[in-house]
């Protein structure tokens, strides 16, 4: 739906800048860290565990949160960081060490306005957001903005219109949405009064000065509540008509959104409205090619051990793939495509407690490997995080037993022979 577009930036939000814009953090990690010794526990495939951190069991704390963007060239050294953020306020920046064969923290941001403001970043992005060839770091927190200038990031902008109007934001990614060659933020979220204008999705573009606010789709069929909220969307032409869409799931349904230019608004496209107790319904969205084709299929976590892959058939989009593991963790966010074991093949990577890596065979989708993590898994992403032209997978959890178990943050490396 359309919607009147702020143009003016106020200008606290420049003073703000400027005041925050030197505050950063140096984080070590003390004694839990798990380097590359760390060799496979067990479950299946040739996986190692490259690195691991031990955040502790505390709930309030140490849950860990991520985007569907964190692996990528942020400081345009042409070697990729990995984002790594959380429970605790910050938002780490951490960075392959080839001589002591681990990560480490070269920088933890904070939100806009700290120590006057406490939160946590709930999504992360690297990507070029302002369209000049070099990549930033974009966050959650009031809609944020850090770019790398002098050896370390800089806060650059935020723009808190979703937060000063009643809303949240859940995540994060960039791309191309409004399809003009230019990338946008997409941020998705939800409105949680009767009365905020805040949508499932929020569109911000750099004009140059600040991140203004240019598109939003706000269901006209739904009312603000935390039930409505978009989790994690996903971007990617699944219709192959040359065009990006976002699909987002919330309200227990799951939908595709294309921008219509001459109208400036999204139009909608219903995948599926589920009967199903909403609490264990859709969650999390990834547009992506995973059955090698060279297509984006969409791929849907839920707030239950399950996943369903839908492809577009020409006409409508139809169930490629459908899997629950019984007993499993919910996978909410924890789902990614991308080779994770050298061999040119795309893979499903799904956190259901276990993370299971999956493979199409030609006729469906058959399970590869098994990683021993657990507990549900918000963070399951695929990229190169050590710089060595091969994929890792970066593997967190969110919610553990509380009966002591631990909040963990893995890496894994396919090493074949182990």
């Amino acid at each position: 739906m359309g919607v009147n577009m702020n143009k003016k930036i106020p200008s606290i939000f420049i003073l703000a800048v400027l005041i925050t814009s030197s505050i950063t953090a140096t984080i070590t990690f003390g004694q839990r860290q798990h380097p590359a010794e760390t060799k496979n526990l067990g479950y299946s495939g040739n996986y190692t565990i490259q690195w691991s951190y031990d955040y502790g069991t505390d709930q309030r704390t140490c849950g860990r949160f991520q985007g569907p963007q964190p692996i990528g060239d942020a400081d345009n050294d042409r070697k990729n960081e990995l984002l790594i953020s959380g429970r605790d306020g910050l938002l780490r920046v951490m960075k392959w060490n080839d001589q002591a064969q681990t990560y480490t923290p070269v920088q933890a941001l904070r939100p806009p306005l700290y120590p006057l403001t406490h939160c946590d970043a709930g999504g992360m992005a690297i990507g070029d957001v302002m369209n000049n060839g070099k990549n930033q770091i974009a966050a959650t927190w009031y809609t944020a903005l850090y770019q790398y200038s002098n050896g370390k990031y800089r806060l650059t902008t935020f723009n808190p219109w979703i937060f000063f109007h009643s809303g949240g934001s859940s995540d994060c990614l960039i791309g191309d949405c409004l399809n003009d060659g230019k990338n946008e933020l997409i941020v998705s979220g939800s409105g949680y009064l009767q009365s905020s204008p805040v949508g499932q999705i929020t569109v911000f573009r750099w004009n140059g000065l600040f991140l203004q606010r240019v598109a939003q789709w706000s269901d006209p069929n739904v009312t603000a509540s935390y039930n409505d909220n978009v989790y994690m969307a996903g971007l990617g032409d699944v219709n192959n008509d040359g065009k990006n869409e976002i699909v987002c799931a919330y309200a227990n349904k799951i939908m595709v959104l294309q921008w219509d230019a001459g109208k400036k608004a999204f139009q909608s496209t219903l995948i599926k409205q589920y009967s199903s107790d909403p609490r264990v319904g859709p969650f999390g969205c990834v547009c992506k090619d995973c059955d090698g084709d060279g297509k984006a299929e969409i791929l849907v976590s839920f707030n239950a051990p399950h996943i369903t892959i839908f492809k577009w058939n020409g006409s409508g989009y139809t169930v490629q793939y459908d899997h629950t593991w019984q007993g499993g963790d919910p996978v909410i966010e924890g789902i990614d495509v991308g080779d994770t074991d050298d061999d040119g093949i795309p893979n499903v990577v799904a956190g259901a407690g276990v993370t299971h890596i999956l493979q199409w065979n030609g006729t469906t989708y058959v399970e590869k490997a098994t990683l021993p993590t657990y507990g549900e898994m918000a963070v399951e992403c695929i990229g190169d995080c050590d710089n060595d032209g091969k994929n890792e997978i970066n593997a967190g959890n969110v919610y553990v037993d509380t009966n002591g178990q631990h909040f963990m943050e893995w890496v894994f490396k396919y090493e074949p022979g182990t």
